[in-house]
């Protein structure tokens, strides 16, 4: 607006050709690299998505999410660890600690707060266990009773099953959020948020039933 000001006669101020074109040319070059950027972006992202991918997949067979598990209380939950590769075959063997066994009161190492003595690595957490069995930070591993092993077209499958001893002591007619994965070595008996798992993370809601 300023420069108009000394413009005189009936002269308008017109952009050289070359400058229309310079201009365009920037354009075009903030264009590329902008779009050469989110590309960069996108691969960088995509990487990191498909960076870690786990050997072990965990799965609930008992109770499914939404499910009214068991009456008065007194309900069973069943997970399997299954090896996806060789990788998944080595962190669930014998030499890891993983093996058929049973773990019943009054053992030592039955209870609520301490890792399953034959699948070491398992962590499983609920969140209506109460301050008494170490509250919603606990690691159930320790209550689950019967630990078996078998071989699926040649991978690992662990199945862990836990059947609550007291009837109700995790409530009735509640629901309530059960939370499990692996990780590697010997699983701590409260968990504080620093675990890094090998396996996917299972969250799961169910209703314990009355």
């Amino acid at each position: 607006m300023h420069h108009n000001a000394h413009i005189t006669g009936s002269e308008r101020p017109r952009r050289r050709p070359w400058a229309r074109a310079a201009v365009g040319v920037a354009a075009a070059g903030a264009v590329l690299a902008a779009g050469a950027a989110t590309a960069a972006f996108a691969a960088s992202a995509g990487q990191a998505q498909h960076s870690y991918s786990p050997a072990i997949k965990l799965v609930i067979t008992n109770p499914r999410p939404g499910d009214v598990a068991g009456t008065g209380g007194d309900f069973t939950v069943d997970l399997q660890a299954r090896a996806l590769n060789a990788t998944g075959n080595n962190q669930l063997s014998a030499a890891h600690g993983y093996r058929p066994g049973l773990n019943l009161p009054p053992a030592a190492t039955f209870g609520p707060g301490m890792p399953d003595p034959n699948a070491p690595g398992l962590v499983v957490t609920l969140s209506t266990t109460p301050r008494a069995a170490g509250g919603p930070n606990a690691n159930l591993a320790g209550v689950f009773q019967l630990n078996s092993v078998s071989r699926h077209h040649g991978l690992t499958r662990v199945i862990n099953d836990w059947e609550v001893g007291v009837p109700g002591f995790f409530g009735k007619n509640k629901q309530t959020t059960l939370t499990a994965y692996l990780v590697q070595g010997t699983a701590p008996g409260i968990v504080t948020g620093h675990e890094v798992p090998i396996s996917n993370v299972i969250h799961e809601t169910f209703t314990i039933g009355r």
